[in-house]
């Protein structure tokens, strides 16, 4: 089923957990939501047909990390839901768009966004001796934070 934004606006008007919806233009809109409605919202927009994962990106913002879920085709739904920078964690979606898993691991490498009930957590975008901790995409990193006298040895 192919929905413009107009009627896509109209079906997650009232959804729980919705902070904010928006048309950024005529193929594009935004729906803002909490952490808790995150699969919720997700859910809701797979069962209108938004089952396509363009991509998952994530911002370092100085308010949190926003974590946002591009999905769509002729019209292109952001889900945008801010986490908190210290521990951010949010609900894995990747059982409702199998599209998500890979871009879910990449998240995590780059920013440190924990998926929790994630199939396969293992590393994805960093080498398994990456230092714990350092995020390349974090506003805190530098180069010197992941030089090798600094990363993790193997076991033992």
């Amino acid at each position: 089923m192919q929905m413009n934004a107009e009627e896509a606006i109209r079906a997650l008007t009232g959804a729980e957990g919705v902070q904010e919806i928006k048309a950024l233009s005529e193929r594009r809109i935004l729906v803002a939501c909490s952490r808790d409605a995150y699969r919720g919202v997700v859910g809701r927009l797979a069962g209108l047909g938004f089952n396509h994962v363009v991509a998952m990106t994530g911002v370092d913002m100085k308010e949190g990390i926003d974590l946002l879920l591009h999905l769509g085709s002729s019209l292109m739904v952001t889900v945008r839901v801010r986490l908190d920078q210290s521990r951010p964690k949010i609900s894995s979606v990747s059982d409702i768009l199998p599209g998500a898993e890979m871009r879910e691991r990449e998240v995590r490498d780059l920013l440190g966004v924990e998926f929790e009930g994630h199939p396969s957590p293992s590393r994805f975008m960093v080498s398994e001796d990456w230092p714990a901790g350092v995020y390349p995409l974090r506003k805190a990193f530098t180069p010197a934070t992941a030089a090798p006298e600094t990363r993790r040895s193997g076991p033992g």
